[in-house]
């Protein structure tokens, strides 16, 4: 028998707007529909795209807010084996990942586990937060020869970060947003940010002051040096 295909498919940040077709396409056609499950109150990805996955298989996969190491490997290397099952079936299985599957996402781990054991597999592109996030706040992320940096709020050296040209793309910021207010507020930067871009609770922040400190795990934050 013929074994499917595993897409690792970016929904987006939270629009369902901001899905493109190819994704939509990717969805409709796949079998089994495959989800991130951390222990939240609601899956933002089973909520962009519900309107597409009427009739379709759900898969729910383990993936708790851990760090790295040898458990968060045992809960990739489960997800893989389940929806391998599927693979060996002939069924096609989609994974839906916020943003795009190539910048920091679960399914990359899930997609690089099934590769290697000679799985087929492709990615769909999806709409990064950071770009949603620029365009929500009417700016654009680097201009001329301007770098552009995306950096995990969990970056052990942020500070030497912070010290780089051009615009830092600071991702999942919420809880460290204290410690990035307080080292922003020395550098003569312009800095923006949004929360839970594109989705019903978004909240929009020309500047620090009103970023609290119980932001959520979903913002995004943009530091630009300022240009004459």
């Amino acid at each position: 028998m013929k074994k499917g295909t595993f897409y690792s498919i970016g929904v987006g940040p939270g629009n369902p707007k901001l899905m493109t077709l190819e994704a939509v396409e990717t969805i409709k056609a796949c079998d089994v529909i495959a989800l991130p499950q951390s222990g939240g109150k609601q899956n933002v990805a089973f909520e962009i795209a519900k309107d597409y996955l009427d009739g379709k298989e759900i898969v729910f996969c383990d993936m708790p807010m851990i760090r790295g190491g040898k458990e968060l490997r045992r809960y990739h290397e489960e997800a893989a084996g389940a929806l391998g099952r599927h693979l060996d079936g002939g069924k096609d299985v989609g994974f839906l990942t916020l943003g795009d599957p190539s910048i920091y996402s679960t399914a990359m781990y899930i997609h690089r586990i099934l590769k290697e054991a000679g799985y087929r597999t492709g990615m769909i592109a999806g709409v990064p937060s950071f770009c949603a996030a620029a365009a929500r706040l009417d700016i654009a992320l680097c201009e001329g020869r301007q770098p552009l940096h995306v950096i995990p709020a969990s970056y052990r050296n942020m500070e030497q970060a912070l010290l780089l040209p051009g615009t830092q793309v600071l991702m999942k910021s919420g809880k460290s947003v204290g410690e990035l207010k307080e080292f922003l507020e020395t550098q003569d930067k312009d800095v923006s940010a949004v929360e839970c871009c594109g989705m019903e609770n978004e909240k929009i922040h020309y500047g620090l002051d009103t970023l609290g400190g119980d932001a959520s795990y979903f913002s995004v934050i943009i530091a630009k040096e300022k240009t004459i």
